[in-house]
């Protein structure tokens, strides 16, 4: 027996048993508060990898499978803590402030003036950070950023004759605390005139977009361990989203009058589209797809996800 299909069928027990017992608010999981310990995969890999080498052969499945449920029983105790009750095992931030900012909890402010654009792209990096998108300005984009640590840059660029916006966290020698995610926020406003192609990467933290009173062409979102929630407007004839995760739960709504086609490409993530059909080749529609004057596509990609598609 490969004693790797131990270590892999264990946690995907493990990770499928904590979904299940959470959805059902059986438990209350903190993913949040154990994402930081996947390196203990390589010690689980490592340790499979000596013990089959020099072990007992006979034994080796029954030590391979005791250390992995320790591993996961340590993790599981960790999950069960919320992330501002630090565990056995914590990371400091530590910055490298050689440009003079070492203040924290100080809030940040960013503007791009509106040119009279009539497309434009946003493009949003960071991580352990809150972004709200649920208001509007009359400047092309605006930014309130409330941080724990980090720091973001606004740049703009044309391409052709669309503005390229990018907000992004600033690269630098740190160490983040996960528990103190909570006290990110950044808050962002886009002006309602240029028709917006939109993508939000982050590694952990969450994306909530209200964009039911923008035109928007597209919406991507790549994230880790995050949370992303869309509410999507009528104001674009086609409008294309794309969601590729890890550990994610994700919530799009759509409106009622709109076509919707969902294509999933994920086997262990959970899937919610209540009001939509499932075709023949795998796909889910709306029962107006074909007729709807505004359509909205969406494809969904994720490891162990939770994808939830609804009609408001």
């Amino acid at each position: 027996m490969k004693t790797e299909k131990i270590v892999w069928g264990m946690i995907l027990i493990f990770i499928g048993t904590i979904f299940l017992l959470d959805n059902f608010n059986v438990i209350d999981f903190y993913w949040g508060s154990v994402w930081r310990f996947w390196p203990v995969i390589f010690i689980l890999i490592g340790a499979n990898m000596l013990l089959s080498r020099f072990g007992n052969k006979k034994a080796v499945p029954a030590m391979i499978a005791g250390i992995t449920l320790v591993s996961l029983a340590l993790i599981g105790y960790q999950g069960s803590r919320p992330n501002n009750n630090r565990g056995w095992m914590n990371f400091n931030y530590e910055h490298d402030d050689r440009d003079g900012d070492s203040s924290r909890n100080v809030p940040s402010y960013f503007i791009e003036p509106y040119g009279g654009a009539k497309k434009a792209e946003l493009r949003i990096q960071g991580g352990a950070t809150s972004f709200k998108l649920q208001d509007t300005t009359s400047s092309l984009f605006e930014a309130d950023v409330k941080r724990q640590f980090a720091r973001y840059t606004l740049t703009k660029s044309m391409n052709d004759s669309v503005e390229v916006l990018n907000f992004r966290m600033r690269s630098g020698k740190q160490k983040w605390n996960f528990d103190e995610m909570e006290g990110n926020e950044t808050n962002i406003r886009m002006n309602l005139s240029p028709v917006w192609d939109i993508k939000v990467e982050m590694g952990a933290g969450e994306a909530i977009f209200d964009l039911r009173p923008y035109k928007v062409s597209s919406l991507k979102f790549e994230g880790g361990a995050a949370s992303f929630e869309a509410k999507i407007g009528t104001l674009e004839a086609l409008t294309n989203v794309t969601v590729e995760t890890g550990v994610a739960n994700v919530e799009i709504e759509v409106p009622t009058e709109s076509g919707c086609r969902i294509v999933v490409d994920s086997g262990l993530s959970s899937k919610d589209f209540i009001g939509f059909i499932k075709q023949s080749d795998g796909t889910y529609e709306t029962s107006n797809y074909s007729t709807a004057a505004n359509k909205i596509n969406i494809s969904l990609k994720g490891g162990l996800s939770s994808f939830e598609v609804r009609k408001y």
